[in-house]
């Protein structure tokens, strides 16, 4: 029998049905989402109709919500049968397997478990008239007897049983009456407490708890708990209503209910076979796609309470929210989840990610089914991508139409999609951010509870591997926003600031018509601003010298003073060094060279290099530095990017100096440093006098640099500190103390300049501080005095390192980049707290603003990641040649010109900025920054290689390369294009470049191969390891199992796990591994090695292994033999 398909009237019934006798009005083009249909609805309709025959999807009929356009829907519908009748005859007493979310949440109880040792509970308390004990312990006796879940069990191998009857007693007591109020209120604050946190012995039968305090005045306070494994929210409110009822009519005697979870469980699991089937295959081809959780600001810690922060939206308010949202073609709900998803986006480093929605889906199989009291929630996984600054309304209607696709495919759970994301990714992926909407489910409390209870006067809930839950349900006829928070997992502050401004959201979204059609802008909080506003208020005077002004303003008064140092005697004074590069500036401006002109110079590290590059500048010039290691392939690249007619190689001419320097403007270029670049070619960061003076000079003022320092140079000069080295010690009278090129790896040979020449300050990155620090002998390094550091991540031991070498020097972090000069950020360090992680970049130089941004420029609040910007007189005019990427990086905002870093970094609450690293695939490597882009087109070069990848493994450069090609020639080809620190020490060669689902290089898998060289096999060795590398193995699908893999790397889950202990107790014949053995140990090796320390009988387990695999290798017919 082929389905019919419901007539205009019957369709118009339905949907007044579901919308009220209002929508009798409805015209054929309305939209009913704007009348006020909702996802719950919506879903009841597409389900209804797949029980008549008629299969359209949902995600469909909320495409076209029109009664037109179900019209259309209904006759492009291919009429099949209605759904046969499905019966599943069960044992009511046997133990059954649980559902996937009660799987969950039986797993999450555990403290082995990620984020576990919480139980999945609802706890209530209501405030009203004084209750009658034994009335209240009768009506929970019905209660109890009607329910068969509430008087479950589940023990420790993953089922359930139904008791026959409830072991622990009705309703526990506390009378109150007579006592004084300071001892009620304590007394109620601990019942509040423990209840609140509480993980009930669901292992004995106890899924809920009823205890009763009775107070002085005729008032009493009913504590009601409830833990999830036995009751998801709907059935909440059906177990309240039934107990309230039992307590108002004690002779009422309902019929007995027809139906049972168990059942319905083993029907369910046969009706949604095929429906499951299909689910499942859509949701693995967006497995390698999906983000994962939102990536909030977390600290470590232990703690697993969980506290709440509410907002309830009046009636009226409830009215107007719900009004603004159909008038945009959404859902109140989905206005919610919007804001929730908005206030996260603002928090997340990133703005791609998942959102767990519980999903309500008891289905309608049998007429008694909603009288049911069990677990019948499932779950999607919605992805959110916030990325653009859209319109709020635009990001709500893309966000609800994610949701209605997503939800068409709930029969395979977002459960079991963790499971395979965690396969995918090799560990444990989690969705500890879940929005509830209990919207059009009715009152939590309906009347008659709140008539015999009271009115609920705190709510909690709380879940395992669950950070932060959101809920939004309908009390008092309005809407209650609760919050339910893992408080110490985020830093202190941070959720109050997020709640707050997704209650400012939400407020705003009823009240103004703005809030919709505008992008959700920034949600920093006023404190913060301000001090941000403090930490940036860096305006100071600006000299107005060129980069070499002070060096000849101190070679015209000290001439005689040492203004270069090298080896053991070398030395050459002001004079003599203003003289060379006077006559350099002479030959340059005979050749035509004038101000705005760029020269390279290109000459082993020494005094020769920076008389050249006094002479460049003297020429009113800029000087663009040429590494004598650089292949010629690259140099021919800078000459012609840069559109240098001269380079600089040998300072021996005899010209004529000039009577003085040329003036160039502050604004002219005074050096242009090559970079990595992302396209292959390198790029030339313009560098203006104004810029790199702003920087020397708040550093020379800051640590009283003058004629008595002296400075290591052991920085390359095309690496951006040797602009400070150079010019900040010459601009002071102090002295450059010269590594020369043939020393430059040699750190014992700078130890021994320091010491000999009297070094008093070392600006370098923290690998080269790391190398002087090792070679140096106790005492060589005692007249340092301030030790600058930038470039790179600095770590928290050099400080104590420094100090244990000369006792009174400063140790300063430094933060910059090239594009920024030099350094832009200063953090000086006495002692080193705990909780760094490494020194931070700390705050902005004189006249240099920070900010840090999110995808959308917004700025990010405290403790959240996103993109270092700086901005100020530092910045540099841009890229030579490429105006394109100048217009990308440089932009203008609020007045200022800004340099977008690439950098990630958050702000501390005190206005300290902490540098995180890279953002992009540019990478630095021992202090150099390096453009994966540029060696991977290098790579690319080489014949017989196809593509070619490039990354860092611990602290070194690697890549690999698909193609038939040798990795040693191909390194060495690379080698004749770039510079050595931008080499590979290592190419893997592949036969095929592995891509993720959209075609990209999966980065991901090539990281793995480059791991593979290091990774080996360990096999079991006792009888114990090899039995459970037996049961591991075929449980898990895979070949073998070493001692030391990973369970979630191998494609292990909680559903897995509980499997596995299962075959291990049978194999072993033992009861005393249980799945939190697995979890707390996740390897072969280790779950062996708890195994044995645990066991009761010391021997036993190795005995029962040795006896296992004996039998094990026996064939069929020996094994017969043998019985």
């Amino acid at each position: 029998m082929v389905s019919q398909q419901p007539t205009a009237g019957e369709l118009l019934r339905e949907v007044t049905d579901l919308l009220g006798p209002e929508a009798a009005g409805l015209s054929e083009q309305d939209s009913l989402i704007e009348w006020g249909l909702d996802s719950i609805q919506l879903m009841q309709v597409a389900n209804k109709w797949r029980r008549r025959g008629i299969k359209v999807p949902f995600a469909l009929l909320a495409k076209r919500p029109t009664l037109a356009g179900w019209r259309e829907i209904l006759a492009e519908a291919a009429g099949v049968a209605p759904e046969p009748e499905v019966r599943v005859e069960v044992d009511e007493d046997a133990p059954f397997p649980l559902a996937l979310m009660q799987h969950a949440y039986w797993i999450g109880r555990d403290e082995e478990a990620a984020l576990g040792s919480v139980a999945a509970h609802l706890y209530v308390e209501f405030d009203g008239p004084d209750l009658d004990p034994d009335r209240l312990a009768a009506a929970v006796r019905k209660l109890v007897a009607r329910h068969g879940m509430l008087r479950a069990e589940f023990g420790d191998d993953g089922r359930q049983r139904i008791l026959p009857e409830r072991r622990q007693e009705p309703v526990v007591l506390h009378d109150l009456r007579s006592a004084a109020d300071g001892v009620v209120a304590a007394r109620l604050e601990e019942l509040r407490d423990a209840s609140s946190h509480a993980r009930l012995d669901v292992a004995g039968g106890e899924v809920f708890k009823i205890q009763l305090s009775r107070l002085p005045g005729g008032k009493a306070r009913l504590h009601v708990d409830v833990d999830m494994l036995a009751a998801d929210a709907l059935s909440y409110r059906v177990l309240l209503a039934d107990l309230a009822r039992f307590y108002d009519e004690p002779s009422y005697e309902p019929a007995p209910i027809a139906y049972s979870y168990p059942r319905y469980l083993a029907e369910r699991e046969v009706t949604k076979a095929d429906e499951r089937a299909r689910a499942r295959e859509w949701w693995q081809h967006r497995i390698p796609e999906l983000p994962t959780a939102p990536d909030l600001p977390l600290v470590d810690s232990a703690s697993s309470r969980v506290t709440r922060r509410h907002h309830w939206l009046a009636p009226e308010d409830r009215k107007r929210l719900a009004a603004r949202a159909h008038e945009h073609g959404v859902t109140p709900a989905m206005a919610v989840a919007t804001a929730f998803a908005e206030t996260l986006s603002a928090w997340s480093a990133q703005p791609r990610f998942l959102m767990n929605l519980p999903m309500f889906d008891r289905q309608s199989t049998h007429p008694d089914v909603d009288q049911l009291v069990g677990d019948f929630t499932s779950s999607v996984l919605l992805e959110v991508d916030l990325s653009e600054g859209a319109a709020f309304a635009e990001h709500a209607k893309a966000l609800q139409a994610r949701m209605h696709e997503d939800a068409a495919h709930s029969a395979y759970s977002g459960v079991e999609v963790l499971r395979d994301l965690s396969r995918h990714h090799g560990e444990q992926v989690l969705a500890p951010v879940v929005f509830t909407s209990a919207l059009n489910l009715g009152e939590l409390f309906d009347a008659r509870v709140r008539r015999c209870f009271g009115e609920a006067v705190w709510i909690i809930s709380q879940g395992p591997q669950v950070l932060l839950d959101a809920q939004v349900t309908e009390v008092d006829e309005g809407l209650l926003i609760n919050w339910d928070v893992r408080e110490g997992a985020f830093p202190e502050g941070v959720v109050d600031a997020m709640f707050a401004a997704f209650r400012d959201l939400v407020t705003g979204l009823g009240q103004r018509e703005e809030a919709w059609s505008r992008p959700v802008g920034n949600v920093l909080p006023a404190a913060q601003l301000e001090v941000r506003a403090r930490v940036n208020a860096t305006e100071g005077p600006r000299s107005g010298r060129l980069v070499q002004d002070g060096f000849f303003a101190r070679a015209a008064e000290t001439p005689d003073a040492p203004a270069l140092l090298w080896g053991r005697d070398g030395v050459e004074t002001y004079g003599s060094l203003a003289d060379r590069a006077l006559r350099v500036a002479a030959s340059l401006r005979d050749k035509g060279v004038g101000v705005g002109d760029l020269v390279g110079v290109s000459l082993p590290k020494g005094p020769d290099q920076i008389a050249a590059v006094l002479g460049v500048l003297a020429a009113g010039a800029g000087y663009v530095p040429i590494g004598v290691d650089q292949p010629a392939a690259r140099v021919e690249r800078i000459r012609r990017i840069a559109g240098l007619s001269h380079v600089v190689t040998d300072v021996s001419g005899a010209a004529e100096a000039l009577a003085e320097p040329v003036r160039a403007g502050e604004e002219d270029v005074a050096y242009v440093l090559f970079t990595s670049g992302s396209t292959g070619e390198p790029k030339g960061v313009e560098v203006p006098h104004r810029a790199a003076v702003n920087t020397i000079d708040d550093l020379n003022e800051r640590f009283g640099i003058g004629p008595g320092d002296r400075c290591l140079a052991v920085s390359a000069l095309e690496f951006d500190l040797s602009v400070y080295d150079v010019f900040g010690l010459l601009a002071a009278g102090g002295a450059v103390v010269l590594v020369e090129e043939g020393d430059r790896k040699d750190a014992r040979q700078w130890v021994e300049l320091v010491a000999g020449r009297g070094v008093t300050l070392v600006n370098c990155v923290p690998a080269l501080l790391d190398m002087l620090l090792v070679a140096a002998r106790p005492g060589e390094l005692s007249g340092l005095r301030t030790v600058l550091l930038g470039g790179d991540w600095v770590g928290t031991d050099l400080p104590g390192r420094v100090r244990a070498q000369s006792p009174s020097c400063r140790f300063v972090g430094l933060g910059g980049t090239t594009e920024t000069a030099i350094h832009s950020t200063v953090c000086e360090v006495s002692e080193v707290p705990p909780h760094w992680k490494s020194v931070p970049y700390g705050t902005p130089l004189r006249n240099v603003a920070l900010r840090v941004v999110d995808v959308r420029g917004r700025d990010c609040p405290d403790w959240v990641t996103g993109e270092l910007w700086i901005g100020g007189s530092g910045v540099a005019h841009g890229y030579r040649a490429d105006p394109e990427r100048t217009a990308d990086r440089f932009v203008g905002f609020d007045g200022l010109r800004w340099y977008r870093t690439g950098d990630l970094a958050r702000y501390w609450p005190d206005g300290t900025v902490e540098f995180l690293g890279r953002r992009d695939h540019q990478v630095k490597v021992r202090g150099m920054r390096i453009e994966l882009g540029e060696v991977e087109a290098a790579l690319a070069e080489y014949p017989g290689v196809r593509r070619g990848v490039a990354g860092v493994a611990g602290s070194q450069l690697v890549a690999a390369v698909a193609g038939e090609v040798d990795g040693e020639e191909v390194r060495a080809f690379v080698r004749t294009l770039l510079p050595p620190h931008m080499v590979p020490v290592r190419v893997v060669v592949l036969d095929q470049m592995p891509l993720t689902g959209n075609g990209k290089v999966d980065r991901k898998a090539v990281a793995g191969a480059w791991q593979a060289e290091v990774d080996a096999y360990v096999a079991p060795v006792t009888p114990l390891e090899r039995v459970l590398a037996k049961v591991w193995a075929e449980v898990l699908g895979v070949e073998r199992v070493g001692v030391d893999d990973p369970f979630f790397a191998l494609g292990g889950d909680s559903v897995l796990a509980t499997m596995i202990v299962g075959r291990v107790r049978e194999a072993l014949d033992t009861s005393e591994v249980t799945v939190r053995t697995l979890f707390g140990a996740l390897t072969v090796g280790a779950m062996a090695a708890r195994m044995v320390a645990e066991e009761s009988v010391p021997g036993r387990l190795a005995q029962v292994a040795e006896i296992f695999l004996e039998v094990d290798a026996l064939s069929a017919e020996d094994l017969e033999a043998e019985l």
